[in-house]
């Protein structure tokens, strides 16, 4: 393991268990004004030990190496992330956003379950790099937003006023003049079309993927496709995709890297 002081800007780890992968990729960092420090591990164990003791913003993961894969990694700073540690003045440190570099597109669709910011085919371009380092700095920016008062949305339940919180809603289905909206706690009634409520819940994460149906990404948890066919999984339900929406969903979804 060795660090290559750059100019200011993202600190980055790369883990690589091919020596000339490794030195191509610190040359296209040194080009690129948005990475800093570059550190770099031949392997996933040495990554994470590395890990412990240095604050890293992305990690750009090979999967196939020894001993432990990069996914493997990739799914350890996962569960890790719910509880993530402090740094000297008390503050919470952010997980590293996690791109993988491989020349195998077949383990995409689980690197999109472990929420990987990127996905990047050997060898890689040097404006594919660079893509991939913007999201993760938008990303940065955003993984500690200031505590805020939820959103919330008014509905009625038989004789009472209930406040959902928008974030706690999983899903929305048409329902006539009305939307259903389906959280962990039950389904609530609302009296908005679907149509309304997609031009007002965009900003919130909020997706169309139906003509009765709208999905909150923050709750999607796996996209597969079968003869043809996207199928979104929330908690509790599997959505379809109509073909009309597939480019914007799928657009969608690439821009977030869930």
């Amino acid at each position: 393991m060795d660090a290559a002081p750059l100019a200011q800007g993202l600190t980055v780890l790369v883990v690589d268990d091919e020596p000339l992968a490794v030195t191509q990729m610190e040359w296209l960092l040194a080009a690129d004004p948005q990475a800093g420090e570059v550190f770099t591990a031949s392997d996933a164990r040495a990554a994470e030990q590395l890990l412990q003791t240095q604050q890293v913003d992305v990690v750009l993961l090979d999967i196939h190496m020894p001993a432990m894969s990069g996914l493997a990694l990739a799914r350890r700073l996962r569960e890790e992330s719910p509880n993530e540690g402090e740094g000297e003045d008390g503050a919470s440190t952010p997980s590293p956003q996690v791109v993988f570099v491989t020349a195998d597109a077949h383990p995409a669709v689980e690197a999109f379950e472990l929420e990987a910011r990127d996905y990047l085919l050997k060898p890689v371009r040097a404006e594919r790099l660079a893509e991939a380092l913007r999201r993760a700095a938008a990303a940065q920016q955003t993984a500690r937003p200031e505590r805020a008062d939820p959103v919330r949305v008014s509905v009625l339940q038989g004789d009472s006023t209930v406040l959902v919180n928008l974030q706690d809603i999983r899903w929305v289905q048409a329902h006539g003049d009305y939307a259903r909206l389906h959280t962990q706690a039950g389904t609530y009634l609302l009296r908005a079309p679907l149509a309304e409520l997609e031009d007002q819940w965009e900003v919130h994460g909020f997706l169309r993927t139906h003509r009765s149906s709208m999905v909150n990404l923050a709750h999607v948890r796996r996209v597969t496709r079968r003869q043809g066919r996207m199928l979104v999984e929330v908690t509790g339900a599997e959505l379809e995709v109509s073909r009309r929406l597939m480019p914007q969903v799928r657009e969608r979804l690439e821009e977030r890297r869930l």
